[in-house]
């Protein structure tokens, strides 16, 4: 999934792999819908603090503002 991600946004390319695998399997299990609204999600924080890394922290803010996930 990293390099799918890579691929798909350049917001990724700066991530951890470990990171984007962990949140692969916890989250979006794979989903390419969810993956692209954590990527809007971590895009727009991205714009409000561009000098911000997409870290693990970033990550999981992302993550929470998708909601509860059955």
């Amino acid at each position: 999934m990293p390099q799918t991600l890579s691929l798909f946004h350049p917001v990724w390319a700066q991530a951890e792999r470990d990171d984007v695998a962990r949140v692969d399997e916890q989250m979006a299990r794979g989903n390419f819908r969810t993956w692209a609204k954590i990527t809007s999600h971590v895009y727009a924080a991205r714009e409000r603090d561009p000098a911000r890394r997409v870290d693990r922290e970033l990550i999981e803010q992302a993550c929470a503002r998708l909601g509860p996930y059955p």
